[in-house]
């Protein structure tokens, strides 16, 4: 590759991720306006909406529902997909692909449908729409990453180590905690933020399952933003972007994200 095209490439991606981050950084500066309407560039700094949103109890209370549901959802998830996983890693037969397509079929339907039907099937059992059903639904959601994650770690690891620890005297639980858990983990970790990311900002489903008992961030904001148009938008949305930003500044200072991705080895 000869550098005019190094350089070429180089530029090309410099576009694409200014183009990528520049609505965040847009909405990110527009939420510490001082007016009362949406405006671009912001015209005075202020710090009012977001005291605007701690005022609010509808988004206290929805971001509550939001952190929440997506804790649940993200060690539900991860608990039954590292299971499943570790299951189908044994399956080599005919049965274990079956198994497994069914429990990626949630990713081949948009999210509309699945809340759609999940909403039928509740109705029609009668089952109250809560945080319960919301916890449920992303669930469903969520399984399908998390056993993709936690399987390309099984994958990966080495099953003479788990025969060896069996051979010293292991029963098979201790083979799993002490050997198999440790093998895994940054599979686990991945499967974890994903899975929490994922449904923090889950809307297309949720908008069937949310009730007013139970409504969730992203289908507050999808609501109000049909009857308003003021800055607290944005500072909800500020809020959001801010805590990802602390979720993944958190990763890379405790496990890194190349090493949780697969992308780097620990040194030895």
């Amino acid at each position: 590759m000869t550098p005019r095209i190094r350089r070429l490439l180089g530029l090309f991606t410099a576009l694409v991720c200014l183009f990528s981050v520049a609505p965040v950084v847009v909405i990110v500066l527009e939420s510490f306006t001082a007016t009362q309407y949406v405006v671009f560039p912001p015209r005075g700094l202020s710090l009012q909406w977001y005291v605007e949103f701690l005022r609010r109890p509808e988004f206290v209370n929805s971001a509550i529902v939001s952190l929440v549901v997506a804790l649940c959802s993200c060690l539900i998830a991860t608990t039954l997909g590292t299971m499943i996983a570790l299951a189908l890693a044994r399956q080599s037969s005919a049965s274990g692909r079956i198994l497994q397509s069914i429990f990626m079929a949630p990713l081949s339907l948009p999210g509309i449908i699945l809340g759609l039907g999940l909403l039928q099937l509740f109705a029609g059992w009668g089952i109250p729409r809560n945080v319960a059903t919301m916890i449920f639904t992303h669930v469903v959601i969520t399984l399908p990453f998390a056993i993709r994650f936690v399987s390309i770690a099984v994958l990966g690891i080495d099953r003479d180590a788990e025969r060896a620890a069996q051979s010293l005297g292991a029963d098979p639980w201790m083979t799993f905690r002490k050997i198999t858990v440790p093998l895994i983990r940054p599979g686990i970790i991945a499967s974890l933020v994903f899975a929490f990311i994922l449904s923090f900002d889950e809307l297309a489903a949720s908008l069937f399952i949310s009730s007013p008992a139970a409504t969730n961030l992203p289908v507050r904001i999808f609501v109000y933003i049909e009857q308003n148009y003021d800055p607290l938008i944005t500072s909800v949305s500020s809020i959001l972007v801010f805590a990802a930003i602390v979720v993944l500044i958190v990763i890379e200072r405790t496990i890194g994200m190349g090493r949780l991705f697969g992308l780097r080895t620990r040194s030895v």
